[in-house]
């Protein structure tokens, strides 16, 4: 049983390095209603990353009370780490009237998805595979063999984003929240 929200909620998808966080930012500073719906994981924080803002690190055995006692919207299990959306970003969102964004990959937005619950699915693409190359390769935060993958990975989202109600490019940060803003706004 899904519990019925009263939020507009948002898909936002693409492969790593198409710069989801970017846009989400620049969106967030244009329209205070945009509110990151912030997910829940079962692995350690990476370097830089902040509680409440990247995620919301939790022991695994937490995770497991939450999925039985069916506090996720949509929940993966990915290289033995749990990921998982909570209701209570929903909820608060709700509360907030705040435009609701799940920054989610394309496997949870596939779950979310087949909820049929009202949303705006949007796939955020690349210029190019060789402008998202240069971008994680400019990253340098990945050694060859991780890029790689990433760009493996890549290809495959690409290809799954047909699913998705609209495509984005993201050749210009605020050219992309524009159009963005134009889709969720129904212009």
């Amino acid at each position: 049983m899904i519990p019925k929200i009263d939020v507009q909620l948002v898909i936002l998808s693409g492969p790593s390095g198409v710069g989801k966080d970017a846009v989400i930012d620049a969106w967030k500073a244009r329209n205070p209603r945009v509110m990151r719906i912030v997910s829940m994981t079962t692995r350690a924080p990476r370097k830089g990353e902040t509680e409440g803002v990247d995620y919301f690190f939790v022991t695994r055995k937490v995770f497991e009370k939450m999925v039985h006692d069916g506090g996720f919207l949509e929940y993966k299990e990915v290289f033995e780490h749990y990921y998982g959306t909570p209701w209570s970003g929903l909820t608060e969102a709700e509360a907030n009237h705040s435009i609701g964004i799940l920054k989610i990959d394309v496997k949870g937005a596939m779950d979310v998805i087949a909820l049929k619950i009202p949303l705006i699915s949007i796939f955020i693409l690349p210029l190019s595979e060789a402008e998202l190359e240069k971008r994680l390769r400019g990253r340098g935060t990945d050694a060859e063999d991780e890029i790689e993958l990433r760009l493996s990975r890549a290809r495959r989202e690409i290809e799954m984003s047909k699913v998705y109600q609209y495509r984005v490019v993201n050749d210009n940060i605020q050219d992309c929240v524009s159009e963005i803003e134009q889709i969720v706004n129904g212009k």
